[in-house]
């Protein structure tokens, strides 16, 4: 398949037939009334709307050969990523103040290091894909951690009440909830490491097999790639966890 050139016709084709598998599933929820058609339907429009305007977008970056403009590409992934994590931010004030810079400092953190250590090139067709899936790690994590650390708070009040009043600091007092969140939230990165290999190849290295490259380099990009996941998932949750400190709204003398 190397050197191949894209053949826009047998593309959509491609495409087509693999909406045969959907559109099963859709027939299947209408017959077992599960009400989910409407919702799968739009959310496969959107996906190939979005993916297709994506491309085009990464085209011209790729085209134009400017670096500003795929950090501008990333950046305006993370402000996407930060309003859909905010989401996951009830009960906390102002969440888009812990969901953009938890993203954006986890994310950039983890491939700012890979690129400063020659790990990972400074060139556009690098950038940006290795870019975007630590923006999506770093989403996951930060909604997870968040999600966690709400519902924490709201189960362990009356012992974070407590501490607080005995003279515990407000840091003191949240650490197991903060502790408990960041854990939470790296468990599925964890089991993917423990998996690796062996119960899916992961989406890069059988991409890059599939492309004709040696296995063996493909393994070898994919921990890259892995462990630079996991340094963006856990650098997200440490910051969306502190932030949040500071925005909950903490019970007041006499609540």
């Amino acid at each position: 398949m190397n050197g191949a050139l894209y053949d826009p016709i047998g593309g959509l084709a491609t495409v087509a037939l693999a909406l045969l598998p959907v559109a099963l599933v859709i027939l299947l929820s209408r017959t077992r009334r599960l009400g989910l058609e409407r919702e799968i339907a739009f959310a496969v429009a959107r996906g190939i709307v979005q993916l297709m305007l994506v491309a085009l977008v990464i085209v011209a970056v790729f085209e134009s050969e400017s670096l500003l403009l795929a950090v501008l590409v990333l950046v305006g992934m993370m402000g996407v990523a930060a309003l859909i994590s905010a989401r996951r931010a009830e009960g906390i004030g102002h969440p888009h103040r812990i969901t953009f810079p938890a993203i954006a400092a986890g994310s950039s953190a983890a491939l700012l290091i890979l690129i400063a250590l020659g790990v990972i090139p400074l060139i556009l067709e690098f950038i940006i894909p290795i870019g975007s899936m630590a923006v999506g790690a770093a989403m996951i994590a930060c909604s997870l951690a968040l999600n966690r650390f709400t519902a924490g708070l709201a189960a362990n009040r009356l012992r974070i009440e407590t501490a607080l009043s005995l003279g515990a600091s407000v840091d003191e007092a949240l650490a197991p909830v903060t502790r408990e969140s960041v854990r939470a939230s790296l468990i599925p990165s964890i089991d993917r490491l423990k998996a690796l290999g062996l119960v899916v190849l992961p989406g890069s290295m059988a991409g890059m097999i599939i492309g004709g490259a040696d296995p063996v380099w493909a393994a070898e990009y994919q921990l890259v790639i892995m462990f630079m996941i996991f340094s963006a998932e856990f650098f997200t949750s440490v910051t969306a966890t502190s932030l949040a400190l500071a925005e909950y709204p903490l019970p007041e003398d006499g609540d």
